[in-house]
């Protein structure tokens, strides 16, 4: 692999494939539980993928990648700039251009308020219920979060000690009882408008994602282990998962680490193994990658355009098989998620590394 490679791993393949499985995980559940409320039935044999392991998934991802594509700007206050410009134009734009189908509908029952914090993205509301026009744009908030905090990681001097701190302050805000019993009285109570989003069990996804990148940087594992490492990181996971509805429900607090380490083993054994070239996958597979941010956040404009047809309509809810309408849903927003990759997301992203 070559420098560029190691400096950019979401051009990892292997990593790229598996970036597009966990969206159309997510995809898959809104589109079988959609097509079933057209059905009195269980859609297609009751089938369904995970969804919440695959948004655990980016969040351990979003660490590696950050870290991995950043670590060189680690005390170097001249590249914080680029870093959160470049982190804006990875997730604005795509996301804006999806608002457009719902808030056509929508606009004018929407007050100055909620169009502000739909907008915006803004990690910072007060109810973590807050319904979004774009179901998956929670997990947005949730990145934006982790975004601002790795830039205050960024700068030089106090970088290291504000990550020590957010890492104890994370671990101090779920896991009072690793403190010593005589200071279990002052178990930190952080409000709820910051505990939500920047210390919750979310963030343990995160940095494991960041220690992920740290092992792939500093580690020269032999392949012999790293294949023992990924069989044993996915063996853990599945049986993890088959504790938490086999991916259908969040793990508990206390095996939130176990499944973080679990999806961190597994990224750094496939990064590592591809950049030693015992894993080889055909480039042209790094597409599936480029398009998993678009399909992941304009599915649901498309099942929102499906759901105005029904409201208008509804006496054609008979007209069409639900396994129909789950694979013409699933055609549309994968195609549509094309047309986004290609003429719009990446032209901006060529862009916005052109200026910064």
């Amino acid at each position: 692999m070559n420098e560029s490679s190691t400096k950019h791993p979401d051009k990892l393949v292997s990593l790229e494939v598996a970036r597009f499985a966990a969206a159309v995980c997510v995809g898959t559940d809104h589109i079988v539980s959609f097509a079933a409320s057209l059905s009195p039935g269980p859609v297609l044999g009751g089938f369904d993928l995970p969804p919440i392991t695959s948004v655990l998934f980016f969040f351990v991802l979003s660490g590696f990648v950050i870290y991995t594509a950043h670590r060189q700007d680690f005390g170097r206050l001249n590249r914080l700039p680029r870093f959160l410009w470049r982190r804006f134009w990875r997730i604005f734009p795509v996301y804006w251009l999806s608002l457009a189908i719902p808030l056509y509908f929508l606009w004018s029952t929407c007050s100055p308020d909620y169009l502000v914090k739909i907008f915006t993205l803004s990690p910072f509301i007060r109810d973590n219920s807050f319904v979004e026009v774009i179901p998956p744009a929670w997990s947005l908030r949730f990145e934006l979060a982790f975004y601002l905090m790795f830039a205050l990681v960024l700068l030089p001097r106090v970088g290291r000690y504000i990550l020590g701190a957010w890492i104890f302050l994370v671990a101090w805000h779920l896991y009072p009882a690793l403190l010593p019993m005589k200071y279990m009285h002052i178990h930190l109570r952080l409000p709820h408008l910051v505990a939500w989003h920047f210390f919750g069990t979310h963030e343990v996804m995160f940095f494991a994602g960041l220690a992920a990148g740290v092992a792939f940087a500093r580690l020269k594992w032999h392949r012999r282990w790293l294949w023992l490492l990924l069989g044993g990181a996915g063996i853990a996971l599945v049986l993890l998962a088959r504790l938490d509805a086999w991916g259908f429900a969040y793990p508990t607090v206390d095996r939130t680490p176990l499944v973080a380490g679990s999806f961190a083993a597994i990224i750094f054994a496939l990064a590592a193994l591809e950049r030693g070239g015992h894993l080889k996958l055909s480039p042209h597979l790094a597409t599936l990658g480029a398009m998993s941010y678009p399909f992941y956040i304009f599915h649901p404009s498309v099942l929102f355009l499906g759901g105005v047809f029904i409201y208008y309509h509804p006496a054609d809810k008979q007209m069409f098989s639900p396994l129909t309408v789950f694979t013409v849903l699933l055609l549309i927003s994968l195609g549509l998620s094309a047309l986004v990759t290609f003429l719009y997301d990446r032209p901006l992203q060529r862009f916005s590394r052109r200026v910064m």
